[in-house]
């Protein structure tokens, strides 16, 4: 669950990336649309949007448009990243490295981003510590060419290859303090929940809860909200976990009921992800107090909203999730 946080929070920190921070929304209308640039501009618009599928062929579009070589990289790169989310790493790969033809150390802005997208391919393939040095060797290189949204998404990445607890804490806290120094109030939403998913892999809740309630804060200021649900989620979690339980019930309650209503209002798999994992949160309030029937029904229902949001197609991240609540079924039929 705590890189389940991390990974929650990537879909902010990318889209934030790849815009360049804070922007002013354009729209483009596909069928119009000849430029390079804004073909890459809007499909970062629909990666935002989670819109994977569609965001991939404007990313292909635009390499076959008349533009810069960096929009090229960045597109090709963009490309693969759209196969790495759905697994298909090996679709990906000859993208990038198409992307390396005209890539040059000394064109930051396709540099940059083709660094980033070969360090998630490193990760996801296992290549942790070549992930790892690679984000860490991206920072200062986006730092050296004053991108620093750039330079506060590698800090990010490095803390989600790196399986060092006390590395993860310390680029967490480099990255906010990066953030902090820009005014970037959209990625200190984004670091300090990486720092809240740190603290909890260590059983560190009281601090963990700190953190979670301090991103939910800058979420507020700056999230739609389907984040601001997945904040008050994370914030639930905690206080469970400190043995708050009247408080927890409180927000557990709410923020399903908010799930729910999305999902009705708009079915579709980012809603009913969020009505699995907040009945999730609720079968586990249920098993404390006893309820082992009650939890266990919640727990099934909770499974079935997850498959309908897609997890089996989420790559390992999905299996290792599907495998938690597995067992944790298992474990409720039991009567544990």
């Amino acid at each position: 669950m705590m890189r389940w946080l991390r990974i929650a929070a990537l879909a902010l920190a990318a889209c934030l990336a790849a815009c360049g921070g804070a922007r002013t929304e354009k729209s483009f209308d596909p069928a119009t649309v000849g430029p390079s640039l804004e073909l890459l501009q809007l499909g970062d618009q629909l990666f935002e949007k989670r819109d994977y599928m569609e965001a991939k062929r404007l990313y292909a579009r635009a390499t076959r448009a008349n533009g810069p070589d960096h929009v090229f990289v960045e597109a090709c790169a963009q490309v693969a990243r759209m196969e790495s989310l759905t697994g298909a790493l090996d679709q990906g790969r000859p993208w990038l490295e198409l992307a390396f033809t005209r890539a040059r150390a000394s064109d930051p802005l396709g540099w940059s981003r083709l660094q980033m997208v070969v360090g998630i391919y490193e990760r996801e393939s296992g290549e942790r510590e070549a992930a790892v040095e690679r984000f860490e060797t991206l920072y200062d290189y986006c730092l050296e060419h004053e991108l620093y949204e750039r330079a506060i998404d590698a800090a990010h990445h490095v803390v989600l290859a790196s399986d060092d607890l006390e590395e993860q804490l310390s680029w967490s806290q480099k990255g906010i303090e990066a953030a902090e120094a820009g005014g970037l109030q959209g990625w200190l939403a984004v670091l300090w929940n990486n720092l809240g998913a740190s603290l909890e892999e260590q059983d560190r809740w009281e601090d963990a809860l700190v953190a979670y309630e301090t991103a939910r804060d800058y979420h507020r200021q700056v999230g739609d909200a389907q984040r601001i649900l997945i904040a008050d989620w994370a914030v639930s979690r905690a206080l469970r976990r400190t043995g708050r339980l009247e408080e927890a019930r409180e927000l557990t309650a709410s923020t399903h009921a908010r799930a729910v209503e999305r999902y009705q209002a708009q079915p579709s798999p980012a809603h009913a992800e969020w009505v699995g994992y907040t009945l999730w949160e609720r079968a586990e309030l249920e098993a404390l107090d006893g309820n082992r029937e009650e939890a266990l029904a919640l727990l099934t229902t909770a499974r079935e909203r997850l498959i309908e949001a897609g997890i089996e197609a989420w790559g390992s991240f999905g299996d290792k999730e599907l495998a938690r609540l597995d067992a944790r079924l298992a474990q409720l039929e039991e009567g544990a």
